[in-house]
């Protein structure tokens, strides 16, 4: 049971390109990769969330709803970015290894 189920999480083994790219990110730096996905994520999830679904529900556009929706997507945002951050590096890792 547990080898299926790290047969369909692990994923495949990077390519050369994508091994290239995350090089690329990497070199950016973990704060600037954490802070562009913050924002992206975040303001995506603020929109979703305070503008469009309320539009969905027929319910009125509330400025409290936005200004809560950013409090908590754009923190959640930064702990995804770390969160992510980490298992890319993981997977890099994994394919210069596996080279």
């Amino acid at each position: 049971m547990y080898d299926k189920l790290k047969r369909v999480f692990a994923g495949k083994p990077w390519t050369q390109e994508q091994t290239a790219n995350w090089e690329r990110t990497r070199g950016e730096g973990r704060a600037i990769y954490v802070a562009r996905f913050a924002f992206w994520w975040g303001t995506l999830m603020v929109v979703g969330m305070s503008l469009i679904v309320p539009y969905l529900n027929s319910q009125p556009f509330r400025v409290r709803v936005l200004l809560l929706n950013a409090l908590i997507d754009y923190p959640l945002g930064i702990l995804l970015g770390f969160s992510i951050w980490s298992v890319n590096e993981s997977k890099y890792r994994e394919s210069l290894n596996a080279k």
